[in-house]
């Protein structure tokens, strides 16, 4: 797990760089992948805009969830001159996501149950 900052979009291309966007990208497009890769929003941002992601998978049979984010091409890439001395394409629309879903469905693990917690006693079968 890997702290970055809403603020610091640095901090995010040092957790998911744009070597793996690409990599996800190109696996993620495949024609029938059966494992979904991309990033897991672990923990919602604190009042300074710290949050905690890291790179993750899930099969392609799991629920959707707003936690998990994962890239996908929008179009074939095509080489260009351009294209070794920036990000690829997409890449920078994807932080704005990781960013927009960090403050939108980040939980805090104070609030899920634990034990002791009267949400969770009573029988189990």
């Amino acid at each position: 797990m890997a702290k970055a900052n809403i603020h610091d979009r640095t901090t995010l291309k040092r957790v998911y760089p744009p070597e793996a966007f690409s990599d996800d990208a190109a696996r993620n497009s495949a024609a029938s992948p059966e494992i979904v890769r991309g990033v897991r929003l672990l923990r919602g941002p604190d009042a300074a805009g710290e949050f905690e992601f890291e790179p993750g998978s899930r099969a392609v049979g799991e629920m959707p969830s707003a936690a998990f984010l994962a890239p996908y091409r929008s179009v074939p890439d095509a080489p260009s001159a351009g294209a070794a001395s920036g990000p690829p394409a997409g890449y920078e629309a994807f932080l704005d996501d990781i960013i927009d879903a960090a403050r939108r469905f980040g939980f805090q693990p104070g609030e899920t149950p634990g034990q002791g917690d009267p949400r969770i006693r009573g029988l189990r079968q």
